[in-house]
């Protein structure tokens, strides 16, 4: 078994001092799933909200942590934050961090006086979603200590608050969907502010073992951006002490539509934040999307935005526990949307897209279907991380691993002897040992259901697999486009390795931030080589490779032997099947459109935040 690591706790003193300012309005409640539409040539129903650029900040580089309960009372909290929104309300260069300190408090307001519902079985609903149909999109968002909803108990947590869509009961961040054109690429800005503390507490956020649980930044999965500022920047240290930053992601025009998302990524508090639910949704839309609701009819309503969240918090004991706890004391790791076993109302003959995002911290995910009897609903998987493939993949169970999306399609089947309401089960199937995080197997358990009403006004139909938009968005890589080692006549390839040991989480035998820098060249391609490192004795540990701004081409075989390949940009690497360098798993990489610095490491978060991660940088 892996070690635990310490969960982010939030003193209570700490939380009413942020929201305790009297004289602030309510903030009308948003725990339905609420969906604006921006710009001027958005169309649709719903708010019309126009974007408007503010003043940029740039955020200091503070190295914090501090994870120490807090002594101060809430009285003297209170005050301190009354003054200090007074001395710089009037300040034009804190404009923004006002606008964010009062929208903290409205949503406080708006937490304390809503009921909190039971929590188990309700109707599943998207994360709160801001939307455009067209190609630029302006939000504001804060990072601070809420109060959530989850399993019908109250409960503290690091949170993602958007000021334009307001208050959500679920423990869950936004959704932000946008288009994606080849003439325009698209482009997301974003004012973010950290308020998970207060002001003027001089945080150390390379601190692991303090203030860093207060520091922040955000990473935007998937997306081909820069990852300098003011794009896609992992190294920036974002504290409450720091002003609003102001994030610009543009999307260059080779940027294909697709399922991604969004969540915080700052080194020693990565696993910690997203176990409170600091994670959303980035999807981007293109033609296919247009033609499945113009032809298909799976569009609006038939298309469900899944986050799938491992929620958890230390017990009474100090042993982490996942939030979705029943009144039996049965608990499930795996929550939807901030949301413990939900239900999705549906009728047979009724076909869905949904987009399966794994936002959680080490858990295996098994999705699938059973129909009452226990047989499997089929599967059609068209998309990977995001990228459509060349063709739909029947499928009874999607595998998932932390990090890992996928795009599926199905149909609602009959009940059996058309004996309606009848209800089909959504589980996460049993995992193996080898294809576990954990190092060991974990168990079946269900994580919603499907409530089937009766038969469909129309009975919808699926595209076939081979229908022409399940088409790969990017060119595949021929070994003639790969770099070659002149000195030896061989291919260039990176050299990869994952292990854990003696208590270190390390990639190629070194913990981060120590190590050398991977050097790569724009506008080329090379192999990479992954594999678990010899060190690592435990064989059952498996480690998710993931690296930022490019994706990578995966060959893999179909059941008959025939090679096929496809776009990824996190991958298993097995401690079994991986094991030493001639068990590699080989990957191709094109090296397009940015240079800069980022990283890669492993997507069980834990082992991330305790080092096994690598720097890399792409050079013109």
């Amino acid at each position: 078994m892996q070690k635990r690591i310490n969960v982010i706790t939030i003193s209570t003193a700490l939380v009413s001092s942020l929201f305790f300012v009297s004289g602030c309005a309510h903030l009308a409640e948003s725990e339905r799933s609420v969906k604006h539409k921006t710009e001027s040539h958005g169309s649709g129903s719903g708010q019309q909200i126009k974007a408007k650029h503010k003043p940029v900040h740039s955020a200091k580089n503070h190295r914090p942590e501090s994870h120490d309960a807090e002594s101060h009372s809430a009285k003297n909290r209170s005050a301190k934050m009354r003054k200090s929104l007074a001395l710089k309300a009037n300040s034009p260069s804190n404009t923004q961090d006002t606008k964010h300190e009062n929208t903290l408090i409205k949503a406080r307001d708006s937490a304390t006086s809503a009921e909190c519902s039971s929590g188990w079985r309700e109707e599943l609903k998207n994360p709160p979603t801001l939307e455009t149909n067209g190609t630029q999109l302006t939000s504001a968002l804060l990072a601070a200590p809420l109060e959530k909803c989850i399993g019908g108990k109250k409960v503290v947590l690091q949170s993602y608050l958007d000021r334009k869509l307001g208050y959500d009961q679920r423990a869950v961040g936004p959704a932000y969907v946008m288009r994606v054109t080849q003439e325009r690429g698209a482009q997301f800005d974003l004012s973010f502010k950290n308020i998970l503390g207060p002001r003027g507490e001089g945080y150390q956020c390379d601190d692991h073992h303090g203030d860093v649980s207060k520091c922040t930044n955000l990473h935007t999965h998937g997306f081909h951006v820069s990852p300098s500022d003011p794009a896609d920047n992992v190294f920036l240290h974002l504290s409450p002490d720091d002003p609003t930053h102001q994030y610009r992601f543009k999307l260059p025009r080779i940027q294909a539509p697709g399922t991604h998302w969004l969540h915080a990524h700052l080194h020693g508090s990565t696993a910690p934040q997203l176990k409170n639910g600091m994670a959303g949704a980035l999807i981007l839309t293109g033609e296919l999307d247009d033609r499945l609701a113009a032809e298909y009819g799976i569009g609006g309503d038939k298309v469900k935005i899944m986050l799938l969240q491992q929620l958890a918090l230390p017990n009474d004991e100090g042993k982490e526990e996942p939030l979705c706890k029943d009144a039996r004391g049965r608990v499930y790791k795996t929550s939807i949307n901030g949301q413990c076993l939900p239900t999705m109302t549906a009728r047979a003959g009724d076909a869905f897209h949904w987009r399966l995002i794994h936002a959680g911290i080490s858990g295996t995910i098994n999705l699938a279907i059973s129909h009452p009897d226990g047989r499997p609903v089929r599967l059609m998987e068209y998309a990977r991380d995001g990228i459509t493939m060349n063709g739909a993949i029947g499928r009874d169970t999607i595998m998932l691993q932390p990090g890992y999306r996928s795009d599926v399609l199905f149909k609602v089947p009959q009940c059996p002897r058309n004996q309606y309401p009848c209800t089909f089960t959504v589980t996460d199937g049993a995992t193996a040992a080898n294809f576990s995080l954990y190092g060991v197997a974990e168990d079946a358990e269900p994580i919603a259901r499907i409530h089937v009403t009766g038969l469909s006004d129309r009975d919808m139909r699926l595209p076939p697999k081979n229908w022409s938009q399940f088409k790969s968005p990017y060119p595949f890589i021929p070994d003639s486009e790969l770099l070659v080692d002149r000195t030896t006549d061989q291919f260039v390839e990176n050299k990869i390795w994952f292990a854990s040991y003696d208590g270190k989480q390390t990639v190629n035998d070194v913990v981060f931030p120590e190590g050398s820098t991977t050097m790569l060249k724009l506008n080329t391609a090379s192999l990479w080589k992954i594999w678990v490192g010899e060190k690592q004795r435990d064989d059952t540990i498996s480690h998710p490779f993931h690296i930022h701004v490019n994706p990578f081409q995966v060959t893999d075989f179909d059941q008959n032997g025939r090679p096929f390949h496809y776009w990824k940009d996190t991958l298993l690497i097995s401690g079994s099947d991986n094991k030493g360098e001639e068990n590699a798993v080989i990957v191709r990489s094109r090296y397009e459109t940015f240079d800069g610095e980022f990283v890669l490491h492993c997507h069980n978060l834990n082992h991330e935040d305790k080092g096994m991660m690598k720097k890399v940088r792409i050079e013109q």
